[in-house]
């Protein structure tokens, strides 16, 4: 009798445990909307120019408007410069392309075509404002520009206005006539028209703090 109890016993735990993992796998699925693979998206300006181009190896929006991008490249047009920005994954946690998480690999380049000045920044993630250009990270960044590599631990970068703001332990070198110098700062500020840097005694540690709020109260990133 203990014998068919026994086996009554571990047949009701296997039917308990596929059934709960069938409802979970049922679930899941409910919750992606849509999935498109080796996308590309491109939205107009309203003079029918391109704005921007986004391309990618997947996207998945789920039914929350959560939308995350594999291996996302896009691309940001201007009259005077053009944006290259790529990453290992991007979450938009709205699903209107309004706000973005890039994450892993972050790379971002800049290029003026009529002058050749040219700027790529590097680091582990950064939230991505659309509408105003405008890049944003509490964590370290390297900044390449043709005569200098610059290094600190936050960043806030306006790529409209072309000023960017490393936001405490910045250190620069700077290369010239095959010989280099170094510069350091708890803070730094670079005007991309005119390539010319402000350093400052003081960090900016209260933006640094908004912007680790941002990530931590808005979506988590880790």
């Amino acid at each position: 009798m203990r014998s068919k109890n026994k086996v009554r016993l571990i047949l009701f735990i296997y039917i308990l445990s596929s059934t709960f993992v069938f409802a979970d796998s049922s679930e899941n699925n409910i919750l992606i909307k849509n999935q498109l693979y080796n996308f590309t998206t491109i939205k107009n300006n309203t003079d029918m120019a391109i704005d921007w181009e986004l391309k990618g190896s997947m996207l998945t929006k789920y039914m929350n408007n959560i939308t995350l991008i594999e291996k996302p490249f896009l691309n940001i047009y201007r009259t005077e410069s053009t944006i290259d920005i790529k990453s290992d994954t991007a979450i938009d946690p709205l699903g209107n392309m309004e706000e973005i998480y890039l994450k892993d690999n972050v790379f971002i380049n800049r290029e003026y075509p009529l002058t050749d000045i040219s700027m790529k920044i590097y680091t582990s993630y950064a939230i991505f404002y659309v509408s105003k250009n405008l890049f944003e990270t509490d964590r370290d960044v390297t900044i390449i520009t043709s005569d200098s590599t610059t290094t600190g631990s936050g960043l806030s970068a306006n790529m409209d206005t072309g000023i960017i703001r490393i936001l405490s332990n910045a250190k620069r070198i700077i290369r010239e006539n095959d010989k280099s110098r170094i510069i350091e700062g708890n803070q730094m500020i670079y005007d991309a028209n005119d390539e010319k840097w402000i350093v400052k005694d003081i960090a900016a540690n209260d933006l640094k703090k908004i912007i680790t709020k941002k990530v931590t109260t808005t979506f988590n990133i880790e």
